[in-house]
């Protein structure tokens, strides 16, 4: 009975958004094209003159959605997977358009954020209390932020000063004995803004032996220099001690987990009608600590990696053009008990060329040279087109050759033949459209991968796949309905199969789908998204590190969001995570949290 009303459900949501609308003909609310992004090219631009996919999750979004970190913000983007190992100690990197994590760039304010370990970036160490907007630019950005960049980019704005003095205080209790604490302070003194939090959380975990500490400190300075430029600093620090519950198959009752996050970034900007220039300093330290007794082969181990470099770049803007080229120094150093010493150092000069051929038509040109220290150097060309048709609908197509470079962990485990970078080529194409109380995008991409790096658990070395076809679809709509009442659905259809064999990739689903209501007025807000993943491959790993390959279940999950402002001050909100408790696994033999809730009160003076 439950599957028939979901099904009724989904049904009248999909015709709602394709146009036929049976609840109301009139709304206050328009869609435009205007909308302001800034990943696409490093500097701000009209969302329809991005020549790529790029989607934005605002403040209001973030309010709405029931996420204790980032990774629970980006599930329901269209093209977007989290390769999930469950709880909140598990790690949460995410896929985009089929690619491995490590091929997804994680920035926060523009800066870089994967670990030179592996390559990828753990969405369950970012808190979200800070985040003001996120970018999600899929396909292929390589010529403007480098090789981790080939499937995608991820772009974390956070929230600066605040005219007036604000404090904010958070308290939540939850499923698991999960509490989370919350002290936030912005204000501005004269020509210095500053932003300040505290933030804790502990729970005891969903499983045996999953529980976790975590604690999270983070500044931002901001100081007016002139009307046309300022200094922003910026600080975070998170500490997380987590055990680690292993897979059910290869239990781990004593494994903890110890990992440490700091961040400096500094940075100069300069912002005037014919130009914008930015110069960015950063040092970002990640440090792991893994106990396991039970583990014969290594009860003990530790990692620490440093990522620090220096970034120039700056944008002109002439009368059919915008021109913006940068230079990037960037050193990235390994430490560990299993992957000894490792050390690279970059040096990038990239440029791009944005030109307005007539009022319609804009073409992108662009290339990215990088001269690596452990690598040969690779030069990295990128042509794009932007045809608007009028102010509701675009169309947009890009062709771009990517190259990613071995991760610092990838050259410790190769063997003695060595490992090649991968090399790419990507293609993208879509349309927009927009209208008042509709918009709509439907996207084609496909992507060729030569010598994919992947990992062999059995004889625990990196190795080349010789080559990968990745394509797919997607579509993209959100309606308003009612006044305050919006519907959203997307899906994505996704092939990505290893040329040779003809076998698909483990963990990507050829379907998968996401439908949203979300309601808010000035006292009442309330959201439910369902999300439907597809049949898929997956792997079991063996404690004697042999494999073997499953099929997985589909799964559509629920969850829901309600919030209530009691006054100005006073909000309560309630989530509940996986509504009808349903059994599911995202990465084989490690499960999903059943049914769960997690009750928040927040207050501001």
């Amino acid at each position: 009975m439950m599957k028939k009303i979901l099904l009724s459900l989904a049904i009248l949501l999909v015709v709602n958004l394709l146009g036929f609308n049976v609840m109301a003909k009139d709304t206050e609310v328009s869609f435009t094209l205007d909308e302001i992004v800034v990943t696409a090219s490093k500097y701000e631009e009209n969302l329809s003159e991005a020549p790529v996919s790029v989607e934005v999750i605002d403040e209001k979004e973030i309010e709405q959605k029931s996420a204790q970190n980032v990774a629970d913000l980006l599930r329901d983007i269209a093209g977007v997977d989290i390769n999930d190992y469950g709880g909140l100690v598990g790690s949460k990197k995410i896929s985009i358009r089929g690619a491995d994590p490590k091929h997804v760039l994680v920035l926060i304010d523009g800066q870089e954020m994967n670990n030179p370990l592996d390559g990828a970036v753990d969405l369950s160490q970012l808190s979200i209390e800070q985040i003001e907007r996120i970018e999600v630019l899929r396909g292929s950005a390589s010529v403007m932020y480098g090789a981790n960049a080939l499937g995608g980019v991820v772009n974390i704005i956070t929230k600066g000063a605040t005219e007036e003095s604000k404090t904010i205080v958070k308290l939540g209790y939850g499923s698991y004995d999960t509490q989370t604490y919350n002290l936030i302070h912005r204000g501005k003194v004269e020509k210095l803004g500053y932003n300040l939090s505290i933030s804790k959380k502990n729970s005891d975990g969903n499983r045996d032996n999953s529980g976790l500490d975590q604690q999270n400190i983070f500044a931002k300075f901001s100081l007016d220099l002139s009307d046309y430029s300022d200094i922003v600093l910026s600080l975070q620090d998170t500490n997380s001690d987590k055990e680690q519950p292993g897979s059910i198959i290869d239990p781990r009752p004593d494994a903890k987990q110890k990992d440490s996050d700091t961040n400096i970034n500094l940075q100069w900007k300069r912002q005037t009608e014919s130009s914008d220039m930015k110069i960015s300093f950063y040092n970002n330290n990640h440090d792991m600590i893994y106990d396991d007794p039970d583990d014969s082969w290594s009860p003990h181990n530790e990692n620490y990696s440093k990522k620090q470099g220096i970034e120039f770049n700056t944008t002109n803007y002439y009368q059919n053009h915008s021109l913006i080229y940068g230079l990037q120094l960037e050193e990235e150093r390994l430490k560990g008990s299993t992957v000894g010493k490792q050390n690279n150092l970059n040096r990038v000069v990239f440029v791009q060329d944005d030109w307005q051929v007539n009022k319609p038509l804009k073409f992108t040109v662009g290339a990215r040279y990088d001269q690596y220290e452990l690598y040969d150097s690779n030069f990295s060309p990128r042509i794009a087109t932007v045809y608007t048709i009028n102010s509701k609908i675009n169309i947009h197509a890009s062709v771009e050759e990517a190259y990613v470079t071995p991760t610092l962990s990838d050259l410790a485990y190769a063997g003695k033949e060595g490992i090649d970078p991968e090399s790419a080529v990507v293609y993208e194409t879509g349309v927009r459209f927009r209208d008042k109380g509709i918009k709509g995008e439907l996207n084609y991409f496909k992507k060729d991968i030569d010598d994919l790096i992947s990992w062999d658990g059995e004889t625990e070395k990196t190795y080349n796949i010789d080559s990968v076809k990745v394509s797919g679809v997607e579509l993209i709509l959100s309606k308003e309905l009612l006044r305050n009442l919006t519907a959203e659905f997307n899906y994505t259809y996704l092939d990505a199969r290893n040329d040779q064999t003809d076998k698909r990739l483990d963990y990507k689903p050829y379907h998968k789908a996401n439908f949203n209501l979300n309601y808010t007025n000035k006292e009442l807000s309330f959201s439910i998204n369902n999300q439907f993943i597809g049949q898929r491959t997956g792997k079991h790993w063996y404690p004697d590190y042999s494999s073997a390959s499953t099929s997985m279940d589909r799964c559509l999950i629920t969850n829901i969001k309600i919030s209530r402002r009691f006054s100005n001050d006073i909000e309560v909100s309630l989530d509940i995570n996986n509504l009808f408790d349903k059994e599911y696994e995202i990465i084989e033999d490690y499960p999903m949290p059943e049914r769960n809730y997690m009750l928040k009160v927040s207050t501001k003076f």
